[in-house]
């Protein structure tokens, strides 16, 4: 109240010939010392109010309080002295000021820099300045990135997209005078094509694609020996907004260095593909070469996608190298999989829940290199890349109940004996939660500091350090009636959003979108149910409302001030599972879906909400067969600048070409399909 009276009469009352606190404060006395007595009285400052529409200024306080709290000699008036006193009472009695233009101020950084953000909120004397975003003041933040200094500026250290946003400033005591400062955080584009290098006979066509990646999105051309295409002609086909170029008829004077050209405002960045024509090429060697692991009843297969030709076989009674052990167990004993992850390209990791243990896979030789031993009943595993953790969620029972433990193995990637260690232990003992949230790795490169534990039928979640391995706040969602079930990430904008349930009835109440630098709340999408999935580059989230006989695909846009609705798409398909696959025209992705009743895929162009059946993908897998909380038809992507993808059937995998949209091919005896893992070839 007293804050906003130093406003009103300094704007109504003061001479700017004399500028100060004392002064203004002096004819404020003056002006409502009506009888000129030289004390102020209950009714004076009812009709001072009332003539100055005071009421305005403060919802709680009125002009008369002032003798309720301020009369010092409690005589029912007061002085000069003690209206003097009353506002010496604030830590600062300075009248701030901002210029209207700089009301909003935009800051543009990128990723890596150090930032300095000055607040223009001034006054005499100069007041305590308090940062904050998203309503949370940042001096009580903790980060060692985020500081606050003590001339009221605001310093950002190694400056990241989950920094992205508005930051707000303050005098201390007065937050109607409010300057927001819109960080806008940009990438230097990654491009990346393919091939490096092709030979082809004149006549034949030449195909070179390009991948990028940026923030804001880059603008993307082609040039031949640094020089522009001439486009006109019928030789050269751009696809989309430069995700390919087709080089048609080629003759001996299109060999060259083809270039594909990023540009955003943070940079330019380039890649470079030769094409040599001659008369008898050469054969190019393929690029990007992947191929994936298959986990079933009888063991581990691995295939390779392009001729569907099986590499090599882990069969469930092998033993494993170095030990009496089995990979599953004897003849006829089938083979029970959790989860499973690529580590680092070079390792495949695995959970046996019923053997209490973590099966280490080397890509290169197909085997398994280590067991490592866990908690009971081990189903849950994420990678954590820039600190090489995998993490493990071991749920102790065949029940997906609260009783879980979390444990981590070190140095996942390196070539050495692996073991478990568990989190910093909370009053003594190691923690039994019902849920972890990690953060997955991303197209944009984000190295995620923190993930989330949550615990049965509480609403809130407790944030962890992945690197000290330990607990370090609470976040508190009773507001939104939020326990949270599953949670997915953001780094454009650096949001978690979660999906969220009723405690004890399990009652679905709607998406939350955390701010993942303050853990505040930014939205609650109350009419919005279900488990949302980020896509690899961060620009949409699709969330699956499932209904008794239909499913609801709700499309969002993430940008760094929020998320914007798209397009839904509804279908009677019951989706078991999807995966995210490269966009052919934008540098985005599109979404695949796999049906768990019928025998479709689901294709949903993610630009403009279009979308396409694949069909003929066979008999899904009985769902009562399904263990360890995983879909009866998993479908994945071989990801960037991959051309497939690979989805199950009760005793087949189907290898799909995403660029075409047709099935290539249908490999059979492979008994319950559970899991896929993709890696690089040798």
């Amino acid at each position: 109240m007293k804050e906003n009276l130093l406003l009103f009469n300094n704007a109504k009352l003061s001479d700017t010939k004399k500028p100060g606190n004392e002064y203004l404060v002096s004819i404020m006395f003056s002006h409502y010392d009506q009888n000129n007595n030289g004390q102020l009285e209950a009714e004076e400052l009812w009709q001072a109010a009332e003539k100055d529409h005071l009421g305005q200024l403060s919802s709680s306080c009125i002009l008369a309080d002032m003798l309720l709290f301020d009369d010092t000699d409690r005589d029912g008036t007061m002085t000069i002295n003690e209206f003097y006193l009353a506002f010496s009472k604030l830590d600062s009695v300075s009248v701030v000021s901002l210029d209207k233009a700089l009301e909003v101020n935009h800051v543009t950084a990128r990723v890596g820099d150090n930032v300095e953000i000055k607040c223009d909120v001034t006054g005499t004397p100069p007041p305590p300045i308090v940062w904050r975003r998203n309503d949370m003041d940042l001096a009580s933040l903790n980060e060692d990135e985020i500081k606050v200094f003590v001339d009221g500026s605001l310093y950002l250290t190694n400056v990241q997209l989950i920094h992205g946003g508005n930051y707000t400033c303050h005098a201390q005591h007065n937050r109607d005078v409010v300057q927001t400062h819109v960080l806008h955080v940009h990438t230097i584009p990654e491009v990346h094509v393919i091939p490096k290098l092709q030979s082809r006979a004149p006549g034949e066509l030449a195909e070179m694609e390009c991948h990028v990646i940026g923030v804001p999105t880059p603008a993307v051309s082609w040039l031949k020996n640094d020089e522009e295409l001439k486009l006109m002609s019928d030789k050269y086909t751009i696809v989309g907004n430069g995700t390919a170029l087709l080089v048609g008829k080629i003759t001996y004077s299109d060999t060259g260095a083809y270039m594909c050209v990023a540009s955003n405002p943070a940079g330019m960045t380039r890649d470079i593909t030769s094409l040599i024509v001659q008369d008898q090429p050469t054969p190019t060697a393929p690029s990007e070469e992947r191929r994936f692991f298959v986990f079933h009843d009888w063991g581990v297969s691995v295939f390779d996608p392009d001729n569907c030709r099986l590499y090599h076989q882990i069969q469930s009674t092998d033993v494993i190298p170095g030990t009496q052990e089995y990979v599953c167990g004897d003849r006829g004993i089938n083979c029970s999989w959790g989860h499973a992850i690529n580590v680092a390209d070079r390792y495949v990791y695995v959970t046996q829940p019923t053997k209490d243990r973590v099966l280490i896979i080397s890509r290169v030789q197909m085997v398994v290199v280590d067991v490592v031993v866990t908690d009971k009943v081990p189903v849950d595993i994420h990678y954590v890349p820039h600190l090489d953790q995998v993490w493990i969620l071991c749920w102790r029972g065949k029940q997906d109940r609260g009783t879980k433990t979390i444990q981590i193995i070190r140095d996942a990637s390196q070539k050495k004996k692996h073991h478990t260690v568990h989190p910093e232990p909370v009053d003594g003992h190691f923690d039994l939660v019902s849920g972890l949230f990690i953060p997955p790795t991303q197209d944009l490169g984000h190295g995620w500091k923190y993930g989330y534990v949550v615990h049965t039928n509480q609403r809130g979640m407790y944030k962890l350090d992945l690197q000290a391995m330990k607990y370090i706040k609470t976040v508190d969602l009773t507001p939104y009636n939020c326990a949270p079930k599953t949670a997915d990430f953001s780094t454009l904008g650096g949001f978690a959003i979660l999906e969220c349930r009723e405690p004890i009835t399990g009652r679905p109440t709607g998406q939350v979108v955390l701010d993942y630098l303050t853990d505040t709340v930014v939205a609650h999408k109350t009419a919005l149910f279900g488990r949302p999935h980020v896509s690899p580059d961060s620009r949409h989230v699709v969330t699956l409302e499932r209904g008794n006989n239909s499913v609801v695909i709700v499309a969002q846009q993430i940008t760094e001030n929020g998320l914007r609705f798209l397009f839904d798409v509804k279908t009677t398909l019951q989706i078991g599972d999807i995966t995210f696959f490269p966009s052919r025209t934008t540098h985005n992705y599109d979404l695949y879906a796999s049906s768990s009743t019928k025998e479709d895929i689901l294709f949903v162009n993610l630009a403009d909400g279009k979308v396409e059946m694949i069909t003929g993908i066979g008999r899904s897998m009985d769902p009562v067969v399904a263990e360890w909380g995983n879909t009866n038809r998993p479908i994945s992507s071989a990801g960037v600048f991959g051309t497939y993808m690979v989805t199950t059937a009760n005793e087949a995998i189907f290898v799909v070409n995403g660029k075409t949209r047709t099935v290539n091919c249908e490999i059979g005896s492979t008994v319950h399909p559970r899991m896929v893992v993709w890696a690089k070839a040798p």
